[in-house]
């Protein structure tokens, strides 16, 4: 840190006089005083708002103005960040004016390190009672104020109450620490490192979470998770678009028109192999929507009323594969061919028939070629408009396994209502079953169809009856869909997969195979705090990498 040099009479143009040096000399001080300290989040002093990205919504803005004097707060906007400075600061300055009616917004001077040892800009600091960062690159807004009086001074300003706000990039830097680049799905793959998942030390204001924005569009649970599993006392709070995360001495409010996730990781089992997939249990997940609150104390949270569950029930198929991705053909890894796994079919079976939606043919024709041309079984294929004739009976009962091969509009799940889906969960007690592709969504029950709601949740298969299932839980806005649906199922258990593994569920035990980790959601004891937006508290998460199993 540079106090020295800030300070120094010698320095080229620093004819200065004392009194307009003393905000820099104080900002140092207490710069140093406050990275020392390591309050709890319950001590905290004042209001941090991290907003979730997307286009300025004026209704929540107007509620983040209120946070500190309204329509007459000294707003400053910090542009840091952002690419084209100069437009932002046009752009923001307009909106807080005539989008929001406030008259006293100004754009703080710091687009250099140089210039946050300035004392106009810790003055302006000083002044503000609304302090707002816009988005844009996250490393070159911390590494332009971290260790400088600037960086003490928004400190004190948060301190003694002013609100401290920003958006997309400039919310995701006041924890500890940060996420400066990574997706899910490769984070969960290698674990922490370049290509994968990058952190660096943050702002520090927030003494104990790490924000992650754009939340639910971009898919960003996994990279999160992992992030705040490397510490056990950090809180991972990911933020929609459209919506801001409160932080006060109390907890986290929500504002806006999207859900506020909030992973706690303090008694989460970590697994980071050297190399390979990372594996995180027992993480309680949180979903929250506007007007709620996740407080800092577990006694003080607020008990929403229960789901109804139904509890567990007995899984119906001896042994079911579910692979993720779309309904191609399956990888070396999933018939256990040249591979050290035990695939579903191990050996084959003699007679293994396939059932395939109306748009799911092609597909079963490939699976066909495929596994033919291992000479390893006879394979006979129905298609959806077939099922219902007396023909499925027949093969039922001559077949090894069967594979449910669906296509997006569900057509094979529809033929099997009724009287051809009871004799396939008959003969799912003996048989072998794979289900791919859109069939992976309907072998439970209920099955889930397009949308998020109850309306949306129809009748599944009933295979493994209580389970809801995800195909590619990784793309954007999957894994929510998985946590809501399996939640408004009243308590089922959800089961994410992606195109590189699948699982198999045999004899009470789930096991995960292929290259990524599969996503275990339980919802038995969730309680439903807004059943018009399906928030909840208490969900237990589990990522679990290829080869390791969970009792169910």
């Amino acid at each position: 840190m540079e106090v020295g040099s800030a300070l120094n009479p010698s320095r080229p143009n620093r004819g200065l006089p004392v009194k307009r040096l003393l905000p820099v000399a104080l900002a140092c001080v207490l710069l140093g005083t406050l990275l020392g300290l390591r309050a709890d989040a319950e001590a905290q002093g004042g209001t941090l708002v991290a907003v979730g990205g997307g286009s300025e919504n004026v209704e929540l803005m107007q509620d983040v103005i209120e946070l500190a004097r309204g329509r007459a707060s000294k707003v400053l906007i910090v542009n840091t960040a952002s690419g084209n400075p100069t437009q932002s600061g046009t752009v923001y300055t307009r909106f807080f004016q005539q989008s929001l009616g406030v008259s006293q917004v100004s754009v703080l001077p710091l687009l250099s390190r140089e210039q946050a040892y300035e004392p106009t800009v810790i003055e302006a600091i000083a002044q503000a009672d609304l302090i707002y960062a816009t988005g844009g690159n996250q490393i070159r807004l911390v590494q332009t104020i971290t260790g400088t009086p600037a960086h003490g001074a928004l400190l004190a300003a948060w301190q003694r109450g002013v609100v401290l706000a920003g958006t997309s990039a400039g919310a995701m830097v006041w924890g500890p620490s940060y996420i400066t680049s990574g997706a899910s799905v490769p984070a969960l793959q290698r674990g922490i490192g370049p290509g994968s998942l990058e952190v660096r030390d943050g702002l520090a204001v927030l003494p104990n979470a790490i924000i992650d924005t754009h939340f639910g569009r971009e898919g960003r649970l996994g990279r999160l998770l992992l992030a705040a599993a490397q510490t056990p006392r950090m809180l991972g709070v990911g933020v929609d678009e459209g919506t801001a995360a409160v932080f006060t001495a109390e907890g986290v409010r929500v504002l806006g028109s999207g859900r506020v996730t909030v992973l706690d990781v303090a008694k989460a089992r970590v697994t980071t192999p050297a190399r390979g997939p990372v594996s995180i249990r027992d993480v309680d997940l949180h979903t929250l929507s506007a007007g709620e609150t996740f407080r800092w104390r577990r006694e003080n949270q607020e008990r929403a009323p229960m789901l109804p569950s139904r509890g567990r029930e007995p899984l119906g198929a001896t042994s079911l594969w579910l692979q993720g991705g779309d309904a191609l053909p399956p990888p070396a890894w999933f018939a256990g061919l040249g591979s050290s796994f035990r695939g579903p079919f191990w050996p084959l079976p003699d007679e293994l028939l396939i059932l395939a939606g109306h748009l799911a043919m092609p597909q079963a024709q490939a699976w066909q070629r495929s596994l033919a041309a291992e000479g390893r079984t006879t394979l006979r294929v129905l298609s959806a408009a077939q099922v219902r004739s007396p023909i499925l009976r027949q093969y039922l009962g001559i077949a090894g396994g069967v594979v449910l091969l669906d296509d997006a509009d569900g057509s094979l799940a529809n033929a099997l209502m009724g009287e051809p889906g009871q004799l396939l969960r008959q003969a799912a007690t003996s048989l072998q079953v794979v289900a791919a592709g859109g069939a992976v969504g309907t072998v439970g029950e209920p099955a889930t169809r397009g949308g998020t709601g109850l309306q949306d949740l129809s009748s599944g298969l009933r295979i493994v009856p209580g389970v809801i299932t995800s195909a590619d839980v990784w793309a954007p806005g999957s894994l929510d869909r998985l946590v809501v649906d399996a939640m408004l199922a009243g308590g089922a258990l959800g089961v994410g997969l992606s195109s590189n593994n699948g699982v198999r569920i045999e004899s009470g035990q789930l096991r995960v195979w292929g290259e990524t980790p599969a996503v275990v959601v339980e919802t038995g004891r969730v309680s439903l705090a807004n059943p018009a937006l399906a928030s909840a508290r208490d969900l237990k998460l589990h990522v679990l990498a290829p080869g390791q199993d969970l009792k169910l």
